[in-house]
């Protein structure tokens, strides 16, 4: 199995390298996520002293985006460890356990949310505006710099191409934090604070709601969405020397490698070794699996599964 990852994927996961060395992308991660920690605390500082929880719903989901990049700062540290004897795929699915954590307490803290808002609904309280904005203005400035620091590096890596694009969706809940404190300055419209609440919550979880459906996939051992595994058995049973196929099972081994075994039927007299070869080279090329454990079988001989799958196909 080949474990440079530069090869276990059809991506092109080499461009852009050359601009930033490994030590001074980590170097930038770091930064990004101290200042949207130290954001944070400001906001949710600021929204209980001026009784905003419209902030601290905007610092809460700030934080999301640190827990974000600190997942994509260990991700990146991992996994440069490499396979073990006792990892020997790595530890590039730490990431992904790190993920459903993180969006299961994003889901908590959003119904939590969701709850706060609705009891000032029906009381809306007094709510010092100009707290409100200038941490909102500080908000925004500090989104758009965490996007700035990480937008080379999210070239090459999904994960924190995904942090990036948080951090700019996260600017506009700030805008609108920034709207509702200037409506409450000009028109002692309170409601707006509990209703923008209700919104940045409808914003994390719709954002959860997207994100966390893949992270189950590759927990649950599902197969990848781009990858049909009725196309993949009917495109191994078409080699030449393969008469059928089963026992076929495809799942991700972790968001950019994506593993197969199956049990290939082979034509009486067919070349073993040839005919894996085709096989493998099919699977690499068109769907981008190269991590292939293919059993071979003839109809003479059996499945050695037959006892516990009932049959061959």
């Amino acid at each position: 199995m080949p474990h440079d990852h530069t090869h276990d994927h059809g991506h092109s996961h080499d461009h852009g390298h050359h601009h930033l060395s490994a030590e001074m992308g980590d170097r930038l991660v770091v930064w990004a996520v101290a200042i949207n920690v130290l954001l944070t605390v400001a906001q949710v500082i600021g929204g209980w002293l001026a009784d905003s929880v419209a902030l601290i719903a905007d610092g809460v989901h700030n934080f999301s985006d640190a827990a974000a990049l600190v997942l994509a700062f260990g991700a990146r540290r991992l996994a440069r460890r490499g396979p073990s004897p006792e990892m020997s795929f790595g530890w590039d699915r730490a990431e992904v356990v790190a993920a459903l954590v993180n969006y299961v307490a994003l889901i908590l803290v959003a119904l939590w949310l969701l709850a706060e808002a609705a009891g000032r609904l029906a009381n809306p309280p007094e709510v010092a505006g100009w707290p409100v904005v200038w941490l909102a203005l500080l908000a925004l400035v500090i989104d758009l710099g965490t996007a700035a620091l990480t937008f080379s590096l999210a070239k090459d890596s999904v994960n924190i191409r995904a942090a990036f694009l948080h951090n700019l969706a996260d600017a506009g809940a700030s805008v609108a934090v920034i709207v509702g404190g200037v409506m409450i300055l000009l028109w002692d419209f309170r409601l707006v604070d509990p209703v923008l609440t209700i919104a940045i919550s409808a914003i994390i979880l719709w954002h959860v709601a997207g994100e966390i459906r893949p992270v189950l996939r590759i927990l649950m051992l599902g197969a990848p969405p781009e990858c049909d595994s009725g196309d993949v058995a009917t495109r191994l049973a078409a080699i030449e020397g393969v008469e059928g196929v089963h026992h076929l099972h495809i799942w991700a081994l972790d968001e950019k490698r994506d593993a197969l075994e199956a049990h290939l039927v082979l034509a009486e007299g067919a070349d073993y070794a040839a005919t894996i070869a085709r096989a493998k080279a099919m699977l690499a090329a068109d769907f981008d699996i190269r991590h292939a454990t293919l059993e071979p079988e003839t109809r003479a001989a059996g499945c050695a599964d037959q006892a516990a799958a009932g049959g061959c196909a």
